[in-house]
């Protein structure tokens, strides 16, 4: 990373990553977010998502219009001095495989690695991206290869060396290695080799949705310390034991990044209950915007707050408030957020990231607190006097799906035009919408063919002369 600081005008303390996730563009109006929206002065690095891997190992764009998106991303940095990176992760899916064994079988060889690798670079460069971000949830997962630690590691090697390799052979900053991890202590010690992988250039640790909406009582999904209702493996799943544990592992603190979320988990309580512990009778309302029962963005939360008693957890120094009579939501705001830095201040930890830049107020018409107040105040704090100075990694992540703490998706439609007959007008990016889960052949491109699930759209690409054939539902000589 060093390489890339040294190229700014301004040193920063502190780093500051946000992720942008570009399916917000297709909110319902009102909600919908896209990257004119952006400030890239308030962050020092932006992370794009999401990406897919093909079914040859290639890192590829999720949707064909992802290639103008990338464009766009990175002609952020012109509005400031900024770095771009793509991220992917394990939402992806190869033919006949499931999405935990994605990155098991990129991973299973060296040679399918050499070919992601290659094609990472490729793309990378090609887009002007600065940057990847590995997402892997997570590499022991149930039903992953018993060596997936191991592989996971060796990825992370060759994926530094090839950048260092390149950055030398063309005279260029090489590109930022970057990987999002667990903070669980159990999926740590079954996952990774923390000193192998300390040569990645900053970690994320997923500081955030330690409880989420299949919780029997209501509980803070961000505490920053143990609480005292915490028994059994919930005494570890808080920020403080999460960040200290991988430092005590070999991770370096200053590359440690400590997680912030821009949303909260919501639960259904009794109109009567309201504190920790309460039980609940199942996951929150879905918000108007993100659609996703137990998850509502902080400005879906904020407009509710006039007239509610926000309680602060003591122990815990994060908000809850109940909302609605009987709708339980933990959340941060400013006054959380500030504890949290001061607390990575005092332990040398190297700086934070938000999921997402989309989540937070992003038009300050939600609020009333002016445009980002989450991550503007986070941006006051880690990098004071310092607005010049943003390094952009756009960054195409995915999430697993199976996994409770999957990114918050949003529903989006099929466009119809009606004539003497109505007919539905195909829009590849929501061929998915209304289909089953599975593959299905592109009448567009027999090259490539759509993989649906749960209503959402992936496009993959079969080899070189080889084209999808729906009888097999896989790629076959034409």
């Amino acid at each position: 990373l060093g390489k890339f600081i040294t190229s700014r005008s301004h040193q920063s303390s502190s780093r500051l990553v946000c992720y942008y996730n570009s399916l917000a563009e297709y909110r319902a109006n009102g909600g919908k977010v896209r990257i004119s929206d952006i400030d890239p002065k308030q962050c020092t690095h932006l992370i794009f998502a999401f990406s897919d891997i093909s079914s040859v190992n290639r890192l590829v764009p999720r949707r064909t219009t992802d290639l103008n998106r990338y464009q766009s991303f990175n002609q952020l940095k012109a509005r400031s001095d900024l770095l771009t990176s793509q991220n992917f992760g394990n939402y992806v899916q190869f033919v006949f495989f499931t999405p935990k064994q994605i990155f098991s079988m990129m991973v299973s060889t060296q040679s399918r690695r050499a070919m992601f690798i290659q094609s990472a670079i490729t793309l990378l460069r090609t887009y002007g991206f600065d940057g990847l971000s590995l997402d892997w949830k997570f590499p022991a997962a149930a039903g992953s290869q018993s060596d997936n630690k191991q592989k996971f590691t060796m990825l992370c090697q060759e994926l530094k060396a090839a950048f260092v390799n390149e950055g030398t052979q063309t005279n260029r900053d090489r590109l930022i290695l970057i990987a999002s991890v667990s903070a669980e202590k159990a999926v740590i010690d079954a996952s990774y080799e923390v000193t192998q992988v300390a040569g990645l250039d900053f970690i994320n640790v997923l500081t955030f949705d330690f409880r989420g909406p299949s919780e029997t009582v209501t509980g803070h999904h961000s505490p920053l310390f143990q609480g005292s209702q915490d028994t059994g493996d919930k005494i570890n799943s808080n920020t403080d034991y999460a960040m200290k544990y991988w430092r005590d592992q070999g991770a370096p603190a200053h590359k440690l990044n400590l997680g912030i979320a821009s949303y909260g988990r919501v639960y259904t309580v009794a109109s009567h209950c309201g504190g920790v512990g309460a039980p609940v009778s199942g996951p929150g309302t879905e918000g108007t915007y993100t659609q996703m029962e137990g998850l509502l963005a902080y400005y879906e939360i904020c407009p509710h707050l006039d007239g509610i008693q926000v309680q602060l957890i003591s122990d815990q120094k994060v908000p809850y408030a109940v909302i609605n009579n009987n709708q339980w939501v933990g959340f941060d705001n400013k006054h959380s957020i500030g504890t949290k830095v001061s607390y990575l201040n005092t332990n040398h930890f190297g700086g934070a990231f938000v999921l997402s830049l989309d989540l937070d107020d992003f038009s300050g018409h939600f609020c009333n607190q002016g445009k980002y107040p989450l991550i503007s105040h986070l941006h006051d704090l880690l990098v004071p006097g310092d607005k010049n100075a943003i390094s952009v990694l756009a960054i195409n992540t995915t999430f697993d799906f199976h996994s409770f703490s999957d990114y918050p998706h949003y529903t989006t439609t099929t466009t119809t035009t009606t004539t003497t007959t109505t007919t539905s007008t195909v829009d590849p990016d929501n061929f998915c919408s209304g289909r089953a889960d599975g593959l299905h052949a592109n009448p567009n491109d027999r090259n490539s063919f759509y993989n649906c699930a749960h209503g959402r759209t992936y496009i993959q690409y079969c080899a070189t002369n080889l084209v999808f054939n729906p009888t097999c539902l896989c790629c076959d000589y034409p």
